[in-house]
């Protein structure tokens, strides 16, 4: 069965209530026509005019099988039933009375109000026809004597046939105008009910549906709206960008419908926190915007801002837990940041990520140095895209030394960024941003390729027994696909798994994970060591060092290079040492850059070592020099 498209109307329902009326319009008509007919026979009976009698009598009769017509659903031939047999009953009474003087004759109009509201266009041109033939044929029959024998009507005949008609006449319009009050009742009834809905859809429309703010749409009118007005009455507006800091973790550890719960209670404490007359909306997911309207300058602002994180601070109450919360808020200010609600949301937007990485639960007002800043690391993060696509980035290679014997033991690979126009690039302009874009997944993997590739190249050129040192970073473990690359470059060089070391800093290894511990294991059980590298400076702790089973520590280069500065320099770098020594792991100290600080650390027993002194990171060919070089020395008798 085809359904009906949304394009073409259900006139079932429709149908049904036509049906409906008709059927009790054609049950009033008949019983009317049968109370009318029945009681004017009984009125000719006493005057003995039989013949008025029987067209009477018969007439009413038949208004029986009519209404068994009408509820077998058959209206159309119920209608002409009653609608015929009532215009022939009164043709044969004006036919045997007083012709077209009888007030029979008044009751056409009657039946055609009926047959208005119970016909076919086409059936009711036709009963009117035969209404319009019916008194012609009457008028020619008194014309030319055609009727016979009349009996002509009283004053009381006239008198009780005129107030039959009028009464079924009467009751027959007030069945129709009290349908009408009913249609135009439940028409007033349908309007109200479509006037609510669609106030209810504008409300569903402008407002969040979890927190009943507003939504952008509704808040970037009323920004908008207040932006106009404060131009009139010299007037500043400033638009807060606020972003939860931790609703991530809130929505792991409690679940998404407390986590829908937390969000309401965060619109409560942000309408509670700022004027009735200030605009509070929701931007979407954890992000919330505050429309601040009729200040004078911006100390007002920062105050609202502060009381925002002010009430952020005091805990939630979810499902019995108490969750601490804290958000980060951007600030634009209209007309200095922008003249429209759009410009105010990017520069309130990117003043919000300044706060987040100030620290979080801050605020920061947007200034231009902001945007250039922006442009600029966008622009940066462009160049670098095409740069891994043209192949303009290189490895370096810094030399690793055996401090005991002084024998190049390995290399330190880092990338380095050969562009055309400004030459060889230092990684710490780039790597910053390639880490935040997340491009440093594809820059990490094509690191690892060519390291593992390179060296392997050498080994076969007959280099000694080098490890090549890999960093890798926290964004390519969140990435999830770090061992496939590692084993991808490995298959894809053939270089022995022993030969890779992978560096990861102490911030990345307290991602204290069990899909983090697995993935460290698998590749350890790959032959691959693994190395902590800045230690020191982070969170540093003797747990994790056993947890995750490496076999380096390399000191940071900002302890080596104060090494000669004082006792408590040494005391950090000795206890270093000593910490891996107990652990029977590997130490190499960075930033060696002087002989005397080469021999300190030598004396406290540190296994390795790289820095300037030794030898500035290099060129894949530079470095293969070297390795020759020590490799011929080596041969020599």
């Amino acid at each position: 069965m085809e359904l009906p498209g949304p394009n073409v109307p259900d006139h079932s329902a429709t149908n049904t209530l036509d049906d409906a009326l008709r059927s009790r319009r054609l049950f009033q008509f008949a019983a009317l026509l049968f109370i009318a007919f029945t009681g004017t026979a009984v009125q000719y009976g006493f005057q003995q005019r039989w013949d008025v009698v029987l067209i009477l009598g018969t007439t009413a009769a038949l208004m029986l099988p009519s209404q068994w017509l009408n509820h077998r659903g058959r209206y159309e031939a119920a209608s002409i039933l009653i609608l015929g047999s009532a215009t022939l009953a009164l043709f044969g009474i004006m036919w045997r009375s007083d012709g077209l003087r009888d007030s029979s004759l008044l009751g056409y109009p009657v039946i055609l109000i009926a047959a208005g509201q119970l016909l076919k266009p086409k059936q009711f041109w036709w009963l009117l026809a035969g209404m319009v033939l019916c008194v012609a044929w009457v008028g020619l029959g008194t014309l030319n004597g055609w009727r016979g024998v009349t009996t002509p009507g009283t004053d009381i005949d006239r008198l009780t046939d005129s107030v039959t008609i009028l009464v079924v006449n009467g009751m027959l319009v007030w069945f129709l105008a009290y349908d009408m009050q009913k249609a135009l009742m439940g028409l007033r009834v349908q309007i109200a009910r479509f006037r609510e809905s669609e106030k209810n859809l504008t409300h569903l429309a402008q407002h969040d549906a979890l927190t009943h703010l507003p939504n952008r749409v509704l808040g970037s009118e009323l920004v908008e709206q207040a932006i106009a007005s404060s131009a009139r009455h010299q007037q500043l507006v400033a638009l807060l960008f606020v972003d939860l800091d931790n609703f991530k973790d809130v929505n792991d550890s409690v679940g998404h419908s407390a986590g829908d719960e937390f969000l309401k209670q965060v619109a409560l404490r942000l309408r509670d926190a700022v004027r009735q007359a200030d605009i509070v909306c929701r931007q979407g997911g954890d992000e919330f915007l505050i429309g601040v309207t009729d200040i004078t300058d911006t100390e007002g602002v920062a105050q609202v801002a502060a009381q925002v994180l002010q009430r952020m601070q005091a805990p939630f109450h979810l499902r019995g837990l108490e969750i601490l919360a804290t958000c980060s808020i951007g600030i634009a200010v209209h007309p200095k940041d922008g003249t429209t609600f759009e410009a105010l949301l990017r520069h309130a937007d990117l003043a919000m990520y300044q706060a987040k990485e100030s620290g979080r639960n801050a605020y920061r007002f947007f200034d231009e140095e902001i945007n250039t800043s922006i442009r600029e690391n966008l622009h940066l993060i462009s160049s670098l895209r095409q740069a891994l696509a043209q192949n303009e980035l290189v490895l370096y290679y810094q030399p690793v030394f055996d401090l005991r014997n002084q024998q190049l033991v390995g290399a330190e690979a880092l990338v380095r960024w050969q562009n055309p126009k400004l030459g060889l690039v230092s990684p710490g302009l780039f790597i910053p941003a390639a880490e935040k874009s997340g491009l440093i997944v594809d820059i990490g993997q094509w690191v690892l390729q060519d390291a593992c590739r390179q060296m392997q190249a050498w080994r076969q050129a007959g280099s000694p027994a080098l490890t090549v040192a890999v960093n890798l970073s926290a964004v390519q473990f969140r990435r999830g696909d770090v061992e496939a690359v590692i084993e991808r470059a490995l298959q894809q060089s053939g270089l022995d798994p022993r030969q890779l070391e992978l560096e990861m800093t102490e911030s990345t290894l307290i991602q204290d994970t069990d899909k983090f511990m697995q993935t460290l294991q698998r590749i350890k059980a790959m032959g691959i060591r693994l190395s902590i590298d800045d230690f020191g400076t982070g969170y540093s702790n003797l747990s994790y060092l056993q947890r995750f089973a490496v076999d380096k520590l390399k000191i940071d280069q900002s302890f080596v290079r104060r090494l000669l500065n004082g006792e408590k320099d040494v005391a950090m770098v000795s206890a270093i040492i000593h910490l891996a020594k107990s652990l029977n792991l590997t130490v190499t100290a960075e930033g060696v850059e002087n002989v005397e600080t080469r021999d300190a650390l030598r004396r406290m027993d540190c296994d390795q070592a790289q820095g300037y002194w030794f030898a500035k990171p290099m060129p894949a060919a530079q470095f293969e020099a070297l390795w020759r070089t020590q490799l011929a020395t080596s041969n020599t008798p």
